[in-house]
């Protein structure tokens, strides 16, 4: 039975869940919280996604869109979904779910944690004669938006993440003008002080994590990086009594849950589930999401943001510690 509702997380599950066959995901923006949850409530029944977003590296730049989001989708998804394609278009603003499926749903919410998780917006789930009108809809859409292959998204997305450094100068830009913070009002080290610390450090595992934060390898995980040095922030200054164990740890891959800071780990990624910072642009969901269970996140499957944590642990401590005495 067709409704209109205020979406969230439980109305995107249930959509998702319901799909069957090709499902079509169309929204401007998208992030890795919303990602997240779709590609965990993934029917087995869908054999086919087709995306629809826009790629505009402006939108990446704004942290409006998570591109290395959908290439960890994608990724993720391979080997369950026999094909995924993506199409854009800078003119889109539709946002809407179909499938072969029982359900689909169009409203305003973007494939977003603000759309689902945060944002007042509204959604009609359909079924029946207006889940066939949904698909007509789209099937008129389509034709209006370019095919894009995974070769070429790879390399957009490659493209966006080595302008890490302009990123982040716009984002001090913004800290400047929005000093007040929603729902985190907490004052944080930013991130491209976190990099030029690194690159005063020698040794290998700072080059590493360097060599992973700009994107020189082209494997997309910058966003993984900054996730876990803000996760870790955070943690610190919410158990200020492993202050000192973690700015004194081996300069060498740290894994959190062999140690006894593990129960403390998990308790605050519950405790802090929903904070984000848009300004700092940090998003302990977003961290979640690239996180397995063994580590405190949500992340099914292989790959995720693991090996990125456990480089970061060993240099935030430090790192706090010594420009905030500067």
């Amino acid at each position: 039975m067709s409704r209109w509702l205020l979406p969230d997380e439980m109305v995107l599950r249930e959509v998702i869940s319901a799909s069957e066959g090709e499902l079509l995901l169309c929204s401007p923006y998208i992030s890795t919280p919303a990602l997240s949850i779709v590609a965990d409530t993934l029917p087995d029944t869908v054999v086919k996604i087709e995306f629809w977003t826009k790629l505009d590296a402006r939108d990446w730049l704004t942290g409006a869109s998570d591109f290395e989001g959908l290439i960890d989708f994608i990724h993720r998804v391979e080997g369950r979904v026999a094909q995924v394609a993506v199409r854009h278009s800078d003119r889109l603003h539709a946002k809407m779910m179909v499938s072969d499926g029982s359900k689909g749903m169009a409203g305003s919410a973007n494939l977003t944690g603000g759309g689902y998780m945060r944002n007042i917006e509204i959604a009609r789930v359909v079924s029946g004669s207006e889940l066939d009108e949904l698909h007509r809809v789209a099937n008129e859409m389509r034709p209006k938006l370019s095919l894009i292959m995974q070769a070429e998204l790879a390399k957009f997305v490659s493209e966006c993440t080595a302008k890490v450094d302009s990123k982040e100068a716009l984002l001090e830009l913004i800290r400047g003008e929005v000093p007040s913070l929603a729902p985190s009002r907490t004052t944080l080290l930013p991130y491209q002080d976190f990099l030029a610390y690194l690159r005063s450090i020698q040794g290998s595992l700072a080059s590493d994590i360097l060599i992973i934060a700009t994107n020189t390898d082209g494997n997309n995980n910058t966003g993984k990086v900054k996730q876990a040095f803000f996760g870790v922030q955070r943690f610190l200054q919410e158990y200020p009594q492993h202050s000192s164990f973690v700015e004194n740890l081996p300069i060498e891959w740290f894994d959190v849950m062999e140690s006894h800071l593990s129960s403390d780990w998990i308790q605050f990624l519950q405790r802090f589930a929903n904070e984000y910072n848009l300004a700092y642009e940090y998003s302990i969901p977003t961290l979640r999401g690239y996180l397995p269970s063994s580590q405190g996140g949500i992340l099914e499957g292989g790959g995720g943001g693991s090996n990125q944590l456990k480089r970061v642990w060993p240099f935030v401590g430090r790192a706090v510690r010594k420009l905030s005495a500067s």
